[in-house]
């Protein structure tokens, strides 16, 4: 669970004070709320004297290095090395010597007596307009007077560190792609880079360099320009600062996001206002500049924000039969029949599926329909390409027929009859019938 700052305490006293309840400032916040509890009735001068009590293992000392001697515990003559665990110097100390302490006792006790020397971490500031980090928050917000899982969208510039907020009410494939839209529209560009965590929606399998992304959140990547660069598990080093800028906007926002709106984008106009106001009056610290200013100067070496018209939450890859149609979500779609035998990509949106082929929409059907079959006629039409044959014009009864009309259609129309029945009945009575 994560400590809390000094300023994060007196964000959380200010709120308690007007009556939030612990249990909501501590979910805002992120923290556990029994440990919000004790550091509120704690002063935050007060020392901690937890430190400082005496172990149960002093005096003990000849035992713990006969057990570490038994190991060839390398500590004991200052090399690095394998060490034994302290697990089984407790187990050890209890069966031999008769120790009753725990074994947080025994591990406390030799990392104080053998302390590990401190790993040092590489500071690494990407240049202006390169990398970027997302990640997701929950808040609990009163919409509309209902009190609906709200979440944040957190956007990072690593360079100026301008950040922003943009909420949503779920977290799905295309409320996360349309969420990045957002950010880039308020950073006024596209990083290079997104660093993610190895959330669902970005991240299919795996983690970190060898992650296997979602490929609708693949293509759209690709079709916005920006590479992405998931965090390695269990590395607080690749997600540090993403966590810390959490935990910042929780602090920094947390009276805005306990507060009641009537509709979702009020509450993204105030966080957009306090954004504003937050860079205008810290400052980068790469440019020693306010972060307002440090932005404009980043969004000049940003790329472009894409104009993409309709978002996916699926797209996969699949070859046109030589009926010309693809299948997708259980059903076959057609698509132009000069596509037969290629490959195309398929995305599912909000209301459509759409077949891509060479950069352009080739064919588009209603989704989530009951049928399993969905055609489109005029897909079958047209000359024929070098590789594929058109196929056989319908004929005229085939026409009759898809247009639900009768047989009687193909009948000529009465006036037209070369020789009326009155004829036949003459030629019949001249000949004696």
């Amino acid at each position: 669970m994560a400590r809390l700052r000094t300023d994060e305490i007196m964000v959380a006293q200010q709120m308690v004070e007007r009556r939030v309840p612990v249990r909501q400032v501590a979910r805002q916040l992120g923290v556990d709320e029994s440990s919000l509890r004790y550091r509120l009735r704690r002063p935050a001068e007060a020392p901690d004297g937890r430190q400082a009590r005496p172990s149960v293992l002093e005096g003990w000392d000849a035992r713990v290095d006969a057990v570490l001697a038994r190991f060839d515990d390398p500590r004991l003559r200052g090399e690095p090395g394998a060490t034994v665990e302290a697990s089984v110097v407790h187990g050890v100390l209890q069966r031999d010597y008769g120790f009753l302490g725990s074994y947080q006792a025994v591990r406390r006790y030799l990392t104080r007596r053998f302390p590990v020397p401190v790993q040092a971490i590489r500071r690494v500031e990407p240049p202006p307009g390169v990398q970027a980090r997302h990640d997701w928050f929950e808040c609990t917000s009163r919409v509309g007077g209902e009190l609906p899982p709200v979440y944040g969208l957190i956007g990072t510039l690593s360079y100026s560190r301008a950040s922003f907020v943009w909420v949503s009410l779920g977290m799905q494939q295309l409320a996360w792609q349309t969420g990045h839209l957002a950010l880039f529209q308020r950073y006024g560009g596209v990083p290079l880079w997104i660093r993610i965590d190895n959330l669902k929606t970005g991240v299919a399998s795996g983690a970190g360099p060898t992650a296997v992304l979602t490929p609708a959140f693949a293509t759209f990547a690709r079709t916005c320009g920006f590479g992405v660069d998931p965090c390695r598990p269990a590395r607080g080093s690749d997600k540090g600062k993403a966590e810390r800028s959490v935990r910042t906007h929780r602090s920094l926002y947390a009276d805005l996001l306990v507060a009641s709106w009537a509709e979702l984008p009020a509450l993204q106009a105030a966080l957009d206002a306090r954004s504003a106001l937050v860079q205008a009056q810290r400052r980068c610290p790469i440019t020693g500049t306010p972060i307002a200013e440090a932005l404009r100067a980043e969004r000049a070496v940003l790329q472009p924000v894409p104009a993409l018209q309709e978002l996916f939450d699926c797209v996969v890859a699949r070859r046109v039969s030589r009926a010309g149609l693809v299948s997708f979500e259980g059903r076959r779609y057609s698509v132009p029949f000069a596509w037969i035998g290629r490959q195309v990509e398929i995305r599912g949106t909000a209301q459509d599926v759409v077949v891509w082929a060479e950069g352009q929409a080739i064919a588009r059907h209603p989704r989530h329909t009951r049928r399993t079959l969905v055609l489109e006629p005029t897909h079958y039409d047209g000359e024929s390409t070098a590789p594929v044959t058109a196929p056989t014009p319908l004929g005229r009864r085939a026409r009759l027929q898809l247009a639900a009309r009768p047989y009687t259609a193909l009948l000529p129309p009465p006036e037209t009859v070369g020789r009326p029945l009155t004829q036949y009945l003459t030629l019949l009575g001249r000949a004696g019938v």
